[in-house]
């Protein structure tokens, strides 16, 4: 993650380059990103803190999930109960998990209509690479995009070519097999499959000791990608793409009996458009549906037993964004978003659906020294009306190896489908949340240091929570304010590169009672050290204390190292690595989930 701590930075535009290396692929002045303000633009041009994650850099990791890649991020928290396939939720600057935004090329994904996405269960098999927004982009986005956006990059147009396969086998019998493959089907089409399986027989992620001994709770996936890109002419493509899983997890029932219940999911997803790339003109046109289908059951039973719980969420969307470089200094962007989302539980029949419509516009100038960006947006909601959202940012170079800079922003989070319509747990008088972000930073090169320093302050009212006794849906009177501050730092030395980033916040509700599940103080240090033959990475991890949802109880704070290894025998032959939890930490991030204790994996993968 050579670029993870300064792609996007103002210093790195002004021409502060980052390290590569032999077996890296290098990461580019010209490295494109698309999600900072939803036009390419090279990662050095744009006032956002904006992180990449190649693919390259997750196999060099040997993550086996996507909390496994995104826990290493600045800012980024995990919050997990238990092992793969159990809920994992994301928070970034302290934000919660539904006041993050997640895109899947490009795309809100559907899930969010009924709650915060589960990254646990989107398969890593087809992920290309990752781009990371921190900070406040609902003036782009729209909902949820207060604390960040996350987009996930498939390989369906991935423009290379060659086939990979890998199997890996490791702790708690882990196995994992799988393959992708990229072919030009012509001179101007290309076509890309990715398919996978995976499956673990799991730990008992929830143990009561007499009640559920010796369970275990395991993970199942089967999934797979297809997409197509034709070239009509040099500027113009259209591209089509589906993927699809089905994933199978068991978990233990919280309440009452803590019964052994077992969890479904189908997912699917199908995209059609069109870009156009232009000397001065970029537009991209975009239809997408997703649909997925989840049963939840006592496993004993089946999912077609009478106590069994199914629902489906659905989502349609068209997306058409614009870009026009007016001159070599100005470019503005103009687009309109529309998205119906849709929740039904298959045990009633009852169905619920919600239009949102909008329109947003962007304006970046860069003056000599000063650099200036302003966007818009105006959602007209089915539910709630109109909701305007609105950002600002500057950035200054107040001498080559020196840059200031400083944006505000309004976001907004509209209750999902499921807190309003819900029979049992629903309220249709819900009101968004409303939030207001500021950030300063200050980014600088000393001697062989890439450094930076930013400031954040964020005020949230009216919450989405629910009520503790009847778990109902309601909004929160009232502000809450988190504000801190991040230092990054990114240095070679010799065959090293380090990743250092330090995360100090204060994360408060409106009594000043620190947020739930959010550490004060972060710590993470990721290092890659480079031989003819081998990378080795390492990964520490440290996190202060936290509370949990219930009253005055604190979650210990936890140090975790990580570590994996590649060896590349051949160019076409790859051996690697992994050790988790390296020191065998007993430690949780969730209250009586405690974490896997140390796992080891094994990976081979080929090339031809």
């Amino acid at each position: 993650m050579k670029t993870l701590l300064w792609a996007g930075s103002l210093a790195s535009s002004f021409c502060i380059a980052m390290p590569s290396h032999a077996q890296s692929q290098p990461m580019t002045m010209e490295t494109v990103v698309v999600t900072a303000n939803r036009l390419p633009q090279s990662q050095h041009s744009t006032l956002s803190n904006v992180d990449v994650i190649s693919r390259q850099e997750i196999e060099q990791s040997q993550a086996k999930s996507l909390p496994d890649v995104l826990q290493r991020l600045t800012g980024v928290q995990i919050s997990q109960n238990g092992g793969r396939g159990q809920l994992a939720s994301l928070y970034i600057r302290g934000t919660g998990p539904s006041q993050v935004l997640v895109l899947m090329d490009g795309v809100r994904l559907a899930r969010s209509a009924k709650s915060s996405v589960d990254f646990n269960q989107i398969p890593l098999s087809y992920v290309d690479h990752i781009e990371y927004v921190r900070g406040a982009k609902a003036s782009l986005y729209g909902s949820e995009a207060i604390g960040g956006v996350i987009n996930i990059i498939t390989v369906a147009r991935s423009r290379q070519q060659g086939t990979n396969v890998n199997i890996g086998l490791g702790s708690l019998d882990y196995k994992q097999i799988g393959g992708s493959t990229g072919v030009a089907t012509s001179e101007n089409g290309q076509l890309n499959v990715a398919v996978s399986h995976e499956a673990d027989d799991g730990y008992n992620v929830h143990p009561i000791p007499g009640i559920n001994d010796g369970d275990k709770h395991g993970f199942k996936s089967n999934n797979g990608l297809v997409g197509y890109t034709h070239d009509v002419t040099e500027q113009l493509s259209l591209f089509a793409n589906g993927r699809l899983f089905k994933n199978t997890y068991q978990y233990d029932s919280s309440f009452g009996s803590h019964k052994y219940m077992e969890a479904e999911k189908d997912d699917q997803s199908w995209t059609l458009g069109g870009e156009f790339n232009g000397q001065q003109y970029h537009s991209l046109l975009q239809f997408n549906y997703q649909q997925q289908k989840q049963s939840d059951y006592q496993q004993s039973l089946g999912k077609e037993s009478a106590s069994a719980t199914r629902d489906r969420v659905t989502q349609s969307v068209a997306k058409w964004s614009n870009s026009y470089h007016i001159n070599e200094a100005i470019t503005a962007a103009a687009g309109i978003d529309w998205q119906q989302s849709g929740y039904k539980n298959l045990n009633t029949n009852r169905e619920f659906t919600r239009d949102n419509t909008a329109v947003y516009a962007l304006i970046v100038a860069e003056l000599d020294r000063l650099r200036l960006e302003a966007s818009g947006r105006m959602d007209d909601n089915e539910a709630f009306g109109q909701d305007e959202t609105y950002n600002i940012a500057a950035g200054y170079q107040l001498m080559p190896e020196l840059a200031l800079r400083a944006s505000y922003g309004t976001g907004i989070k509209a209750p999902n489908l499921y807190e309003l319509y819900d029979p049992k747990y629903g309220n249709k008088a819900l009101t968004p949340e409303e939030s207001k972000s500021y950030e300063v930073g200050l980014f600088g090169r000393m001697n062989i240091i890439d450094w930076s320093i930013t400031g954040y302050d964020t005020r949230i009212s009216n919450l989405l929570s629910y009520d503790p006794t009847t778990y109902v849906s309601k909004n929160i009177d009232g502000q809450s304010h988190i504000k801190g501050i991040e230092v990054e730092a990114n240095l070679s030395t010799g065959i090293v590169d380090h990743q250092l980033s330090v995360d100090i916040k204060s994360p408060k509700d409106k009594e000043g009672h620190q947020l739930v599940r959010r550490s004060r103080q972060i710590y993470k240090w990721n290092t890659t050290t480079h031989f003819d033959d081998i990378d080795w990475v390492v990964s520490y991890m440290w996190f202060s204390r936290r509370p949990t949802s219930t009253a005055h109880v604190d979650l210990a704070s936890y140090a975790l190292v990580n570590t994996s290894m590649n060896y590349y025998v051949t160019n076409k032959v790859t051996l690697s690595g992994r050790i988790a939890n390296v020191f065998d930490k007993e430690y949780a991030t969730a209250a009586g989930y405690p974490a896997a204790e140390r796992a080891y994996y094994m990976n081979m993968s080929y090339q031809f």
